[in-house]
């Protein structure tokens, strides 16, 4: 048997969506930001339970597209070091300076005692990212924080397509939430994302800023230096296609987590970290420690050569705050000289994550849980 890190389930009805769709959105003759984008931006507000949505090129221009609304030229963000680069390039890339906190074992999230270290004079906003799909619990202590400091709070949702915390959607809980469709992300449309946020001058501005800073995309006039992070009509036609699709995937991601859950109480050698009550989790990520002594890269390899087995990439295996991009460009990340990461590097070091996506058998999942627990 083999298991690849990924499968993205088409099934012949899915299919013959996308292609009526591309074939109606050829003939119209209009290609982008037409009435598809408009359409998944409607459903996916309502969705998130947001007022707004802004379907855009990816989830990183999503989260560029915000800073620069609430302009943080000059000033710096906090994100935690244990996320995707993007997260912090996005800062960097709007203007900012970039400030690491660590995160907490239990959930992979910011540290909120961390966040209150780290605030700075200049400090403007703030970056949670819901690793792997978990909201942290903690997230009425970081939503006061920043209304205490007046910082904005931006939610790094790429992971978390339907998770929600307390009945409340991931990409509500702050002043925006920036989502992913890239083909590994819970929710695909090859490439894309969307920005939700409450606030209307903010999607004002963002609107502005995704068609090189025209207000109305109709006429040639610019009010600000926007950039090209247009969504297509054809991508928002497969975005569509997986709103329809969304509660069966959340289903699957939910069917074969709970199965992992109840499988792997009698393997030895590892612990899957545990989604708090209050929570639900949209399963980007199966997420488990290794034992102190067992080696992640051992096992990987293992199971790959031994099983075919391919383990999905971490979240993440090297903190942003370690990254050389930050040695060569000095200035772009100003943490104090004596900051430290501890359990971001640990998190960073101990974690595997199991193959997880919609499609995945009972059967699969037994072989994964077998191999896994003869490896270790």
């Amino acid at each position: 048997m083999k298991i690849p890190i990924l499968r993205i389930p088409f099934t012949d009805n899915d299919i013959e969506y996308i292609n009526n769709g591309i074939e109606e959105i050829l003939r119209s003759g209009q290609l982008t930001l037409g009435k598809n984008v408009v359409e998944f931006e409607k459903r996916f507000a309502g969705f998130a339970g947001t007022n707004y949505a802004l379907g855009v090129n990816s989830g990183t221009s999503a989260l560029e597209i915000f800073l620069r609304s609430i302009d943080v030229r000059d000033s710096s963000v906090i994100v935690p070091t244990n996320t995707f680069m993007a997260t912090a390039t996005s800062v960097v890339h709007a203007g900012g300076k970039v400030i690491f906190t660590d995160v907490m074992r239990d959930n992979l999230c910011m540290d909120p005692d961390d966040l209150k270290e780290k605030i700075q004079k200049d400090t403007k906003a703030v970056v949670l990212v819901h690793l792997g799909g978990i909201i942290t619990p903690h997230i009425k202590a970081i939503q006061e924080i920043c209304k205490d400091n007046d910082l904005y709070l931006l939610e790094d949702a790429a992971h978390a397509h339907g998770s929600s915390i307390d009945g409340k959607m991931a990409g509500s809980l702050g002043d925006g939430g920036a989502f992913s469709f890239y083909p590994t992300k819970v929710m695909t449309c090859g490439e894309g994302g969307i920005l939700t946020t409450d606030n209307e001058s903010i999607y004002t501005k963002a609107e502005t800023l995704r068609d090189h800073g025209k207000p109305d995309h109709r006429f040639n006039k610019h009010t600000e230096f926007g950039y090209n992070w247009r969504l297509s009509e054809i991508h928002a036609v497969i975005a569509l296609q997986q709103m329809n699709n969304v509660d069966w995937i959340l289903g699957e991601r939910r069917r074969i987590a709970k199965a992992y859950d109840k499988k792997l109480k009698n393997v030895s050698g590892l612990s899957p970290v545990k989604i708090p009550s209050n929570v639900k989790s949209s399963y980007y990520k199966y997420i488990a420690y290794l034992d102190d002594g067992i080696e992640r890269d051992v096992i990987k390899t293992k199971l790959k050569e031994e099983y075919g087995i391919y383990l999905t990439g971490e979240v993440y295996a090297d903190p942003c705050h370690s990254q050389p991009v930050f040695r060569n460009y000095p200035g772009t990340m100003v943490n104090n000289s004596g900051d430290k990461f501890p359990v971001a590097e640990y998190v960073s070091e101990k974690h595997i994550c199991l193959p997880l996506y919609p499609g995945l058998s009972e059967q699969e999942i037994d072989y994964v849980v077998q191999a896994l627990g003869e490896v270790l």
